[in-house]
């Protein structure tokens, strides 16, 4: 379970506001570019860590040692790690968004396909969101097999998976949504790059 000690809010709230100020400082160096491979890698690993730690705290906050099944230690747990890293994924998008606004060069259609220039803001970004929604998955399996108990059957017994299936799903597409979202804010302002006309024509699907 999540450390013994770690009993208080204010131990969650500083962590959130912690990885808060990580995330706000990677995002604003990455819009910038002023950010190496070496300092985007530091970043992600203390987004992780500090979300981790936050997920221990939670999850003890909210741990209660006489329940059978301990379904609120195992949420807070979740919503204390997957939350972050969700949260910090999806700020990181919106400085990415407007980083692309500014560079729009860094995304071209050709030919229905979307060529994007390498960026250490969307690589972090797109590994913290993956491992938000892969956490979170488990973490929700984990609640509903608390919940189920020890009651047996296949059907039952099926329903721990289901979110996990779910999160598995949702890691197949959430990089083809979020670039369908840049693209589209692109489109609206009017800054989508186009390499030739037939392309022009065509959705990304």
């Amino acid at each position: 379970m999540a450390i013994e000690t770690w009993d208080s809010p204010y131990i969650a709230i500083w962590l959130y506001l912690s990885i808060l100020a990580v995330v706000l400082l990677f995002g604003v160096r990455g819009y910038s570019d002023k950010v190496s491979g070496l300092e985007a890698a530091g970043y992600g690993m203390l987004i992780i860590i500090l979300s981790g730690l936050n997920g221990a705290a939670l999850g003890q906050y909210m741990y209660d040692d006489e329940a059978k099944y301990d379904v609120l230690g195992v949420l807070g747990n979740t919503l204390g790690l997957s939350g972050s890293l969700l949260i910090s994924g999806f700020i990181l998008l919106i400085f990415y968004r407007y980083r692309v606004v500014k560079h729009p060069e860094e995304i071209i259609v050709k030919n229905g396909d979307i060529e994007i220039s390498g960026s250490y803001l969307l690589s972090s970004l797109s590994i913290i969101l993956w491992l938000g929604i892969m956490l979170g998955g488990i973490g929700v399996g984990h609640i509903v097999m608390g919940l189920v108990g020890d009651r047996e059957g296949l059907l039952i017994a099926s329903t721990v998976l289901i979110p996990i299936a779910i999160a598995i799903w949702l890691m197949t597409k959430y990089s083809k949504w979020m670039f369908k979202y840049i693209v589209w804010v692109l489109r609206r302002k009017g800054l989508l790059q186009v390499e030739d006309d037939e392309s022009k024509s065509k959705d990304i699907d």
